[in-house]
């Protein structure tokens, strides 16, 4: 579809006007996660009517929201986190469709996912087929799968030395 000369001059006025405003919301969220983490001083003194402020940003905060408009890839290590544990791909398109009522083939996304390291795929040693993905960051040093991250009866089919991570 061809425009003319107008439409196209009002649609990249627009494409600018909206990526300046990303831009504006992108440097807010960097802002509130500098603040969220201690990284950033507001420049409050004690005995101010801030500390109430204070206090309320010591107290835990809820975990954020579901991106539903963020990146597929980025929904799969969200879904990840809310698991905790290793997981079957199963597992998390059950849990995805609980979460937006939407069913989705997730293989690619995790082998891509895997091909840049963010997730690895748990299965027995001399064995081809995988069995369950972990997050990266759920492994130690020594390439193990760290406590937290063992779904109860982890122990009883598995042990360190008979799995491998790829």
């Amino acid at each position: 579809m061809e425009y003319n000369n107008d439409i196209q001059i009002v649609l990249n006025s627009l494409n600018k006007d909206k990526r300046e405003l990303l831009d504006k919301v992108n440097e807010i969220d960097k802002l509130i996660k500098k603040i969220k983490y201690g990284n950033q001083t507001l420049g409050l003194s004690k005995g101010s009517k801030a500390d109430k402020f204070i206090d309320e940003l010591d107290e835990p905060q809820q975990p954020q929201a579901f991106p539903l408009k963020a990146d597929l890839k980025i929904q799969v290590l969200k879904v990840m986190d809310m698991i905790g544990v290793a997981c079957k791909l199963k597992d998390i398109a059950e849990k995805y469709h609980e979460i937006t009522r939407l069913h989705v083939n997730f293989r690619e996304t995790l082998r891509n996912l895997n091909k840049h390291e963010l997730l690895k795929l748990l299965q027995p040693k001399n064995s081809i087929r995988g069995l369950y993905w972990v997050k990266t960051e759920w492994l130690d040093e020594n390439n193990n799968l760290k406590e937290q991250h063992k779904f109860d009866g982890f122990e009883l089919l598995f042990n360190d030395e008979m799995i491998e991570f790829k």
